[in-house]
């Protein structure tokens, strides 16, 4: 803690939380089980994050239909909910100090709020497939399909879904679960993936039920008989003759050495997920390439503390671990914090903790297995055609950015600033991934030597009115 922020003596609360994801709550529930005071920020209108969402309050008449890994959250959910945290919900943080000072917008204003320890646990987010068309209207991501169903109960009938990995045929599975037509599947995972992921398969078998869940879908989504395009390549998503030239209404690929062409009004595109990093980027701490998984991610010791004091991480923006890694990550976590803030006692941390640790073990061989078969091809992360656009905010190709390193644009905050790639609302979110390993590939090194965009807050858009009308979070004692 700074010096300024003990002379202030405002201090709102022991531990403060970003995100209700299962890392946040479970972070939550083992903190004020043991003492702390909590207060837990989150964007969504009630806890649950993307797997969890709407657990406790399913628009479909029945939710059982999306399976046991989606409605065994609702026990965590209420746990969550009974705990003595104070939560803020629909809050968009948009500022974090290293000095344990947040800035969210909440019903219309601004709120401060000072902790002694803070934990991100913001989630993952999708990781961006730059290929031909997909910044055109009628594609979204596979994720967005399933909050669109989680919230709403809306689908897409008649849909193609392109990609590879587990969460793209858990979405199809539950479409067609619901009866909702799937007009195909189109698998971009490679052939060789699958013999190189056999190296890892007696690390794998270890969690031999995920590995029977994940062939479950596979046969579940074949027995329906909706088509399925496996090892494609070469796709492209354009507007058919007669279509809106503005409006994506097909796609073409290659498979089994045809070329291949479906027509539809709605295209959904997975290839994994990422951590979401602008929190941990804007805060300013260390990150390391991860080149199992593809991606950048902070750089944290086994208990989730950052290189920023006072700051730890858990859950999937720490690294891609999955619900129940998630929830072992915010246990964790929360563990040594109580032992910081001195309510728990060394011995007592590691004895409370001994159970998570292992689970994290188990599930990180596994996790090798999925990151080895589900690879992205280095194409459909790395376009090659110059049309291609890279950054949707500002609209720029692979073209424009190619030419603006031609004019020694070597590292992506001098390309930001000679393209704008990055500039925009999602403040790289969508192609700062992207830009680094282009960036890597032209300067034939490593990603690492690379690096990623300098993030600045705030870190999600305000009003001046909202700024105006600053608040701050008082201490529970004063409330």
């Amino acid at each position: 803690m700074t010096e300024s922020l003990q002379e202030t003596a405002q201090i709102s609360c022991d531990i403060l939380i970003i995100g209700a994801g299962p890392a946040g709550m479970m972070a939550a529930i083992t903190a004020c089980e043991n003492g702390a005071d909590v207060i837990v920020l989150h964007d969504k209108p009630s806890p649950g994050g993307q797997i969890y969402r709407n657990v406790d309050n399913s628009p479909l008449p029945d939710a059982n239909i999306l399976g046991e890994d989606y409605t065994q959250g609702g026990e965590l959910v209420a746990r969550f909910n009974a705990c003595s945290a104070r939560v803020f919900s629909s809050a968009s943080v948009w500022h974090v100090g290293d000095n344990g000072e947040a800035l969210f917008s909440y019903q219309g204003t601004t709120q401060r709020v000072s902790a002694l320890e803070i934990i991100v646990a913001n989630g993952a987010m999708e990781r961006p497939f730059p290929i031909e068309g997909w910044h055109l209207p009628n594609v979204m991501s596979a994720g967005a399909a399933q909050v669109m169903l989680k919230s709403d109960g809306i689908v897409s009938d008649d849909a193609v879904f392109i990609g590879t990995g587990p969460l793209l045929y858990l979405i199809v599975a539950q479409y067609l679960r619901l009866g909702v037509k799937v007009k195909a599947l189109i698998d971009t995972t490679e052939k060789a993936n699958y013999l190189k992921a056999t190296q890892q398969l007696p690390k794998a078998f270890a969690q031999l039920g995920m590995m029977t869940k994940g062939l479950g879908l596979l046969n579940e989504i074949r027995a329906s008989g909706t088509p399925c395009y496996r090892f494609v390549k070469d796709i492209q998503i354009s507007a058919a003759e007669h279509a809106k030239p503005e409006q994506a209404s097909q796609v073409t690929f290659q498979c089994a050495n045809e070329t291949v062409t479906l027509q539809a009004d709605q295209f959904f595109l997975h290839q994994g997920v990422i951590p979401n990093l602008n929190i941990t980027r804007s805060l300013g701490l260390a990150h390391h390439w991860n080149a199992q998984q593809l991606c950048w991610q902070p750089t944290l010791d086994n208990w989730g503390a950052s290189s920023v004091p006072y700051i730890s991480v858990a859950g999937d923006c720490s690294a891609i671990v999955g619900a129940i890694g998630a929830q072992n990550m915010g246990k964790i976590v929360a563990l040594n914090l109580l032992y910081r803030l001195d309510r728990l006692k060394l011995e007592k941390r590691d004895e409370l903790a001994t159970r998570a640790m292992q689970d994290m073990q188990q599930l990180n061989r596994f996790r090798a297995f999925i990151d080895s078969l589900y690879r992205p091809r280095d194409i459909h992360r790395m376009p090659e055609k110059s049309s291609v656009v890279v950054c949707r905010c500002e609209e720029q190709n692979l073209a424009q950015l190619e030419q603006a390193f031609g004019e020694q644009a070597s590292g992506p905050n001098e390309l930001k600033l000679m393209t704008r790639c990055g500039m925009g609302p999602c403040q790289g979110r969508m192609c700062g991934t992207t830009v680094s390993e282009l960036l890597a590939k032209w300067r034939n090194t490593g990603v690492a030597n690379v690096g990623y965009y300098h993030l600045r807050s705030p870190m999600r858009l305000l009003n001046l009115e909202e700024l105006a009308k600053l608040e701050t979070v008082a201490p529970r004692s004063a409330q």
